[in-house]
């Protein structure tokens, strides 16, 4: 009989040991070098075997829960901006961690918008209305030291208006670049386009303009509107606003 009894409480210390082992938590919010959040950030922690990963939400927030003590690897990765990391050590004195991260453009190479014009007009640095004016054929690029030359499509493109509510885009000519493998333009073709910095953009950036009108399936909101009503509600989504 007592050696059951010094079993049970062996074992109801065991329990009770186990359920008051802490649980952690990594949290944060990814932004750019603006302070504007980043809605889409990959975020990936690992701990030995252990793997977890997240999106951050509109405001640029992501949380993990129920993590063990330890020490964590995290990465942030996003398109068009140079990935961010480092470690954080979660212990019971200090189970909770908060990551305010600025992260840096990246070179153009790096460039995949996956996030849709709603979300990438609050991220880009101009929305403009383009007539292409010319096809330049490729040219190999390098708009930082630490960039390697990378080719791109070169076009002369006509900047026909620009969204209200943001950094007024001069009219006139301007060059835009596209990675090779995104769509082929044309001279006379009208978009609505969302422009990196320096001019650069994907072909999912860019709404064509058929017969007065944005024809792109693709942004639902959008598709029928005048070239003038797009860049309307494009500039209230740039500043967060919901239409």
């Amino acid at each position: 009989m007592t050696l059951r009894v010094l079993i049970a409480v062996v074992a109801l210390v065991a329990g009770s040991a186990i359920a008051q082992t802490p649980s952690g938590e990594i949290a944060g919010r990814m932004t750019d070098t603006q302070r504007t959040p980043l809605p889409g950030v990959r975020i990936r922690v690992t701990n030995g075997d252990q793997s977890n990963e997240a999106h951050t939400d509109h405001e640029g927030r992501f949380e993990f829960r129920s993590l063990t003590m330890g020490t964590y690897r995290v990465v942030a990765e996003l398109g068009g901006f140079k990935a961010a990391s480092g470690e954080i050590t979660l212990s019971p004195p200090t189970p909770s961690a908060f990551l305010a991260w600025s992260l840096d453009v990246g070179c153009p190479a790096e460039i995949r918008v996956i996030l849709g014009a709603r979300s990438a007009a609050r991220l880009v640095d101009a929305i403009v209305h383009i007539r292409v004016a010319s096809a330049h054929g490729p040219v190999r690029i390098s708009v930082r030291p630490d960039c390697e030359g990378q080719v791109f499509e070169n076009y002369a493109v006509l900047v026909l208006g620009s969204a209200p509510g943001r950094v007024k885009a001069s009219l006139g000519q301007r060059q835009m670049f596209m990675e090779p493998w995104n769509a082929r333009l044309a001279p006379g073709q009208e978009y609505i386009a969302l422009l990196w910095r320096d001019g650069f953009t994907t072909d999912d950036l860019l709404l064509p303009i058929v017969l007065g009108r944005v024809a792109s399936p693709g942004v639902g909101e959008l598709n029928g509107l005048r070239p003038s009503e797009a860049l309307g509600i494009l500039g209230k989504w740039s500043e967060g606003t919901q239409h």
